[in-house]
């Protein structure tokens, strides 16, 4: 339930953004680090405290919405047969600020504030190697929800309060249930440029009905494990997709997608077929850039180019279950007509083995691919149609000497 609600709520944000902020990369930018307290549980030990501390540097880059890259540590102690010991964690997040006041009532710069925060990302957990106490490291996604409060003390710095709750898978540190980190900290704010008004350019998504897009798409798949037995047909299948989005800008595209049909576990290398086919959907959120307008918006390029990251959920159906899941991927998005794209998306989806059936063996490096949430994921390839609604200002613009014939 706590997934879904962070979808919803990322799903809602989104929709309720009026423009992009600062199509220059430094525009509306800011830093900031913070440090406090840290309360860790996962039903196997009681309740402890510990210290957390963070550093991020964010955009703004909606009207009413940050983007933030996060580095997070927190140090908690525990006991274990008898034995005390302190447990180190390690975070990288991608989380947004919800400017709900500007959302709503169409005003910024206040003094004082309040964000909705939530995050997505991976969390790694130190191995443990004292006395009696032997513990591998342990690694997994993770997201988190919680409020950040600003305070701005002049045009360039805030002092800020966040609180944040980060929700683990049930198997994270031998938990057996749930995990749970909260923290409470304070820290500082810098930005790099005083814009408290976050005014637009010409090449921002101005109306709310504006630069909006539905996209159907089909492709073929495959269920890798450290992308071994390429060359076996049966770890093969099909993908379709649907996706709706909105342009922002000539450079941030945020789209939501639903796909996923079949899979299959691992390789069976004792007969020397195909793992077991499994039914599975995934719901994602991807934040894209275009790096054809990277640097300044250019009239009459139709090829435009979209990497991205994503994250979301993914449902298993015939031993059901659902966990989070990561995306990261390259879209070729060509215009055709007012309304209509062409596209090519290349992806490349992070699963839990859990759900897709990790097993002991080898990965690269020497990981285990029963504990590594990289190298087990289904790669996929599809081609598809977008038709855009409404008008679109930064999608495609005629060249400046065009004339009709």
């Amino acid at each position: 339930m706590k997934r879904i609600l962070t979808l919803l709520l990322f799903v809602a944000t989104f929709a309720s953004s009026h423009a992009q902020v600062g199509s220059d990369f430094g525009v509306n930018m800011f830093v900031s680090a913070s440090g406090g307290m840290s309360l860790y549980s996962n039903r196997v030990e009681q309740l402890q405290t510990g210290f957390s501390g963070n550093v991020a540097v964010g955009k703004w880059i909606l009207y009413p919405l940050a983007m933030r890259v996060d580095f997070d540590f927190s140090t908690v102690p525990a006991e274990r047969l008898g034995h005390e010991y302190s447990q180190n964690f390690a975070f990288a997040d991608v989380s947004f600020l919800w400017d709900v006041t500007s959302t709503f009532l169409r005003t910024r710069n206040w003094r004082i504030n309040a964000y909705p925060v939530i995050g997505l990302g991976l969390a790694y957990r130190a191995a443990v190697k004292s006395g009696p106490v032997s513990l591998g490291t342990d690694h997994d996604f993770q997201t988190f929800m919680g409020v950040h409060v600003p305070l701005r003390l002049s045009s360039h710095f805030d002092v800020f309060a966040e609180y944040r709750c980060r929700f683990f898978p049930e198997v994270f540190d031998f938990g057996g249930g749930d995990v749970y980190l909260h923290s409470i900290v304070a820290g500082v704010n810098c930005r790099f440029t005083d814009s408290p008004f976050s005014r637009r350019t010409q090449y921002e998504s101005r109306e709310t009905d504006q630069d909006w897009f539905f996209g159907i798409g089909l492709g073929p798949n495959f269920s890798s494990f450290s992308f071994e037995h390429v060359d076996e047909g049966g770890m093969y299948g099909f993908t379709p997709e649907v996706m709706f989005g909105r342009n922002y800008s000539n450079f941030w595209t945020i789209r939501f997608e639903l796909g996923g049909l079949r899979a299959h576990e691992p390789f069976d290398t004792i007969r020397g077929v195909a793992g077991d086919s499994y039914s599975y959907s995934t719901v994602h959120a991807d934040v894209m850039v275009n790096l054809t307008h990277a640097l300044r918006f250019r009239r009459g390029v139709r090829l435009n180019v979209l990497p991205y990251l994503g994250a979301g959920l993914i449902w298993r159906y015939d031993n059901i279950m659902f966990d989070m899941a990561a995306d990261a991927g390259l879209m070729f998005r060509y215009y055709v007509g007012y309304h209509s794209d062409l596209y090519i998306d290349l992806k490349y989806q992070m699963i839990p083995p859990r759900i897709g059936g990790g097993t002991a063996t080898e990965g690269p490096f020497g990981v285990s691919m029963e504990s590594s949430i990289f190298w087990v994921g289904i790669p996929s390839l599809t081609v598809g149609y977008i038709y855009n609604f409404g008008h679109s200002t930064t999608r495609y613009r005629l060249p400046a000497n065009w004339s009709p014939r």
